[in-house]
């Protein structure tokens, strides 16, 4: 079997069509990082071989894509025998299979019944996967530690082959009859599940229930026996709790700790009273102690605040001479700023007019040169205007020119043609011919001449002679040769030209005069100011500035007039600056002289101003204090507070005595341990009460016991159980002895079975053992009758549970990697898919388990799905991508 195609769509986390491209025979590796889709393929593979398309069940609605609803839809191409098969189902809304192959299509439940005789599996529960061994060569994550778990369908593909091989060693048909009967012998003792039944289920049952009476009938007797000694001990308890004297001592203990509560209670009561009565006779002490304490600090502050108000005087009549002092030499600093600024204010305006003499003068220049750059723009625009009249007036151009050359190119080609088959004539004078020999009226010298057309020559003295050419087309060459003449002519008279000659100097002049007119026109645009501003604007702005510059000198020329003559305006400024900064430097100097005395004078003032507000504080701190300690001696006098303070002192001390008397006679313990102790007094008596009374009631109920039970006969219906229940385990013996006999023919059989299956296993073993030397040199895998292998054996036999992870995880490859093998010998289709596995292999073992892969791939297919790319490289596998399957 050869997966070659795989597309889902609605499925988990692949909302829109994806598929899983580039498959083929042989090592299929796709490498994809963690959360990129890869378990969510193997589901789909699952999902669409394995479950019903009608389904609802868990493991389909979990196919459903992340954060919705939807309809997952899963098709994939595959070969079987050679034969390519497409299959396509869809879940849950409006669900469909559909399988196409070998000339038939085949939908619905048929499509699934064929698919399973493809891939030979069976129809699972609702719901579940179908039953058989592509289960268990499709490894999810995380299940590549174990070994398959075999299906009942598992197994029987695994066993088809066994029959036979079963026949020969258990004796054919007559041990099938023997194995049939000892099965329903078995059958009548034994359930399916192994359990007793029938009468083996009777006997034990009676055996189970007579033990049960007869237990329940001794503990009856060893609750009667129990009763009876209670009773005695019940007698004894009695008697003690019936005692008088100890319940009279039980109230007299009670009545005495009421007593010790109530005297605890009393005395609590008297020390809180002497406890006020010393907080109040304190609290009235110090209240006292706090008007003396004050009354003193009054006459303190008195005192301190006279000295105070004495040397505050005597500082306010210096402060106030200083401030007088400093007032006068303020008054002359201030009369010198004022002259100062005086003489600032004079030489502001001479730095001004030459200021503004040097601004006219600077704009008489910016006249002149915009003057200046006036004319120079008017003169470009004129020589640009020349340049273009003299521009427009030349005649030939550089179409006109290449016209008048093609015509007289042409008249040379004509007259070329026309000299090719002219008569030679070759004319040779003596010393008396010279003169005498006329060609059409022109006189001859010696030399060649070229004869076009019909000719006389004229000999004087001898005669004329007619010359003919002997050209046949002479009347169509003399005709291009007019209509060349013609042409040329036409042209040069469009050119005003009277020959090529000329118009080429006229061309030339043409040259010179547009070189002119491009130069002009460059030296204008180097005057515009701007690029886009025409010669006519830049002259009318040129204009404004000009008249905007004669406006602003007249009017320098009307507030200051002209300057005298021979006097340099800057010069001037740089004299009237000198001027201004003596004035400004004599101005800061004032200032500063200014600024130290206004600083004394700031602070006599300030100092001043602190003394009188000080002086009338001083004042006013006495008045109060003379107002507040005559007020409280005329409410009590020094000597009634200082009796007080003495009266309240000794009242303090005489309410810590009876303080101290009073808790120097506390009784022992305290108010709670009493309250415990007449709680427990109370408990105890109430308590004997209850139990007097559930003693009695105790009594009365198991001497009512005793006599039932006495008179129901209780031994002689122990003896008749016990008789009861060996009979029924006699019977239970003979049916285990009957049982374990069948146990023992069936097992013979079946021994004889486990000898074929083990001989059936060895292609199995022979299939691991040669991976399992190249991992493991010199072990040997023990498989067991569940196709599963038990131990390996190395140096010593190790069972497969005590084996590592990683030996564990490859070896489970390998048994897998065994049944793809048996399935292909037996023709029936297999492929291994392994998702996340051989992740607890090291690097030597990999690279082993890399080529045990790639020679098993050589004869089925390997499809891996691993997030760990790098280890995986050297597998030498096709690679796999997830591409879109969305039409573009």
């Amino acid at each position: 079997m050869i997966l070659h195609g795989l597309e889902v769509e609605q499925v988990r986390r692949f909302a829109d069509p994806v598929r899983l491209a580039g498959l083929g025979p042989g090592l299929n590796l796709l490498g994809a990082p963690n959360e990129s889709g890869k378990s969510t393929l193997l589901a789909a593979l699952r999902a669409v071989f394995l479950l019903q398309h009608g389904s609802k069940s868990r493991p389909i609605a979990d196919l459903q894509p992340y954060g919705g609803k939807g309809a997952p839809r899963i098709a994939v191409d595959f070969t079987v025998d050679g034969t390519m098969w497409r299959l396509e189902k869809r879940f849950l809304h409006r669900p469909f299979a559909q399988l196409s192959g070998d000339g038939a299509t085949f939908q619905g439940d048929a499509a699934e019944a064929r698919l399973h005789a493809l891939i030979g599996v069976e129809s699972g529960k609702r719901g579940t996967e179908a039953l058989g061994l592509m289960n268990a060569l499709w490894v999810g994550q995380g299940h590549s530690l174990a070994q398959p778990d075999f299906s009942d369908p598992a197994r029987t593909t695994l066993r088809a082959c066994l029959e036979s091989d079963l026949g020969a060693m258990t004796g054919g048909e007559a041990a099938e009859r023997i194995l049939a009967r000892v099965l329903a012998d078995l059958s009548v003792l034994l359930d399916g599940r192994g359990n007793p039944k029938g009468r083996y289920r009777a006997a034990i049952e009676g055996e189970q229930a007579a033990s049960d009476e007869l237990a329940r009938l001794q503990t009856r007797r060893q609750v009667l026996e129990d009763d009876l000694q209670a009773m005695a001990d019940l007698r004894r308890r009695l008697a003690r709790e019936d005692d008088s004297d100890r319940r009279e001592k039980e109230r007299e203990h009670l009545a005495e700790a009421r007593r010790q509560r109530d005297r605890l209670r009393d005395h609590d009561a008297r020390h809180r009273a002497a406890r006020a009565a010393l907080d109040h006779a304190t609290a009235r002490l110090a209240a006292v102690r706090q008007d003396v304490a004050r009354r003193a600090e009054w006459r303190q502050a008195l005192d301190a605040q006279s000295a105070r108000r004495a040397d505050l005087a005597e500082a306010l009549a210096a402060a106030r001479a200083a401030h007088d002092a400093a007032q006068t030499a303020q008054a002359a600093r201030m009369r010198a700023v004022q002259d100062a600024d005086a003489h600032r204010l004079s030489a502001r305006r001479a730095l001004d007019r030459a200021t503004r003499r040097v601004e006219r003068t600077r704009l008489e220049q910016e006249r002149r040169d915009a003057a200046a750059s006036l004319d120079r723009l008017d003169q470009a625009a004129q020589a640009v205007t020349r340049a273009a009249a003299r521009l427009s007036a030349c005649t030939v151009d550089e179409a006109r020119m290449t016209a008048i050359r093609q015509a007289a190119r042409a008249v040379q080609a004509a007259r070329a043609a026309s000299q090719a088959q002219a008569t030679m004539l070759d004319v040779v004078l003596e010393g008396t011919g010279a003169g005498r020999l006329k060609l059409d009226g022109r006189v001859l010298g010696s030399g060649r001449v070229q004869v076009t057309d019909t000719a006389r020559l004229h000999i004087a003295g001898i005669g004329t002679v007619s010359i003919e050419p002997a050209s046949h087309d002479r009347e169509r060459l003399r005709a291009d040769a007019a209509r060349a003449d013609h042409a040329l002519r036409q042209a040069l008279d469009a050119a005003g030209c009277v020959d090529p000659d000329a118009a080429e100097a006229a061309l030339a002049e043409r040259r010179q005069a547009d070189l002119a007119f491009q130069a002009a026109q460059t030296t204008l645009a180097g005057l515009l100011v701007a690029a886009d501003r025409s010669p006519a604007a830049a002259m009318t702005e040129g204009r404004r500035r000009l008249a905007e510059l004669e406006a602003r000198i007249a009017r320098h020329g009307d507030e200051d007039g002209n300057p005298a003559a021979g006097q340099d305006p800057a010069e001037a400024l740089e004299r009237a600056s000198d001027a201004m900064q003596a004035a400004e430097d004599r101005h800061a100097a004032a200032n500063q002289a200014l600024f130290a005395p206004d600083e004394t004078l700031r602070l006599a003032a300030a100092e001043l101003g602190r003394l009188e507000g000080d002086h009338r504080l001083a004042q006013d701190a006495a008045s109060r204090l003379t107002h507040d300690l005559a007020a409280a001696r005329a409410a009590e006098s020094d000597d009634a507070l200082s009796a007080r303070l003495a009266a309240e002192d000794a009242a303090m001390r005489e309410a810590g005595q009876a303080l101290h008397r009073i808790e120097e006679t506390r009784p022992d313990g305290t108010e709670a341990l009493a309250d415990a102790a007449i709680q427990r007094l109370e408990r105890a008596i109430q308590d004997g009460s209850a139990r007097l009374a559930a003693l009695k009631q105790d009594m009365a109920a198991r001497e009512a016991r005793i006599r039932a039970a006495e008179g129901d006969g209780l031994d002689e219906r122990i003896a008749a159980q016990d008789r009861l229940r060996d009979s029924h385990a006699a019977e239970r013996a003979a049916c285990a002895r009957e049982v374990a006999i069948l146990h023992c023919l069936r097992d013979a059989v079946a021994g004889a079975a486990r000898a074929a299956t083990e001989r059936y296993l060895a292609p199995l073993s022979r299939a691991i053992q040669p991976a399992l030397a190249a991992l493991f040199p010199r072990a040997v895998a023990t498989v067991d009758p569940d196709f599963r292998v038990s131990g390996l054996t190395r140096r010593v036999g190790e069972p497969f549970e005590n084996l590592s992870d990683g030996t564990r995880e490859q070896i489970a490859v390998l048994v897998r990697l065994g049944l793809a093998e048996l399935l292909r010998a037996r023709g029936r289709p297999a492929m291994l898919v392994l998702d996340d596995a051989l992740t607890w292999s090291d690097a030597g073992r990999l690279d082993r388990m890399f080529d045990i892969l790639a020679d098993a791939a050589t004869r089925v297919q390997v499809l891996i799905l691993t997030c760990r790319t790098e280890l995986f490289t050297g597998l030498g596998a096709r690679a796999l991508t997830i591409e879109s399957a969305t039409p573009s």
